[in-house]
């Protein structure tokens, strides 16, 4: 069996899976399209364009996975270390902007508060 990535959701300081709850208001379609995306990332050794955004404009700390479901371009946003994946915030893209509005600086937030263990994280479950 070929070797998974392993993929970490970001836990806030009161311990809430911010993956997790982004991920519950999205609609069952968005769901499973989701679960797809998300396990075909996981048996993928080299994360490639245009499912993989390794570096973003003005964050270059920063990636994103990229899928579309219902007519919206999906992100969930984060960095690798180690090998893993750390998905710090869940979101939306269209034309440049960010859904919501302050999702980059947010992962950014997030991203700094995982390095420096300030919070912890949780493997991502299917």
């Amino acid at each position: 069996m070929a070797e998974r990535r392993e993929i970490r959701c970001y836990l806030s300081p009161a311990g809430g899976d911010k993956i997790a709850e982004w991920y519950g208001g999205l609609s069952p379609q968005e769901k499973a399209d989701t679960d797809e995306f998300v396990a075909d990332m996981r048996k993928t050794a080299d994360w490639v364009m245009p499912s993989y955004k390794p570096s973003l404009r003005g964050y270059p700390k920063l990636g994103e996975l990229r899928w579309d479901s219902c007519r919206k371009k999906h992100r969930l946003l984060g960095f690798l270390k180690d090998g893993k994946f750390f998905a710090v915030m869940g979101c939306y893209h269209k034309q440049q902007i960010y859904t919501p509005a302050d999702a980059l600086e947010q992962a950014e937030k997030r991203r700094k508060q995982i390095l420096a263990e300030e919070v912890g994280t949780v493997l991502y479950e299917l």
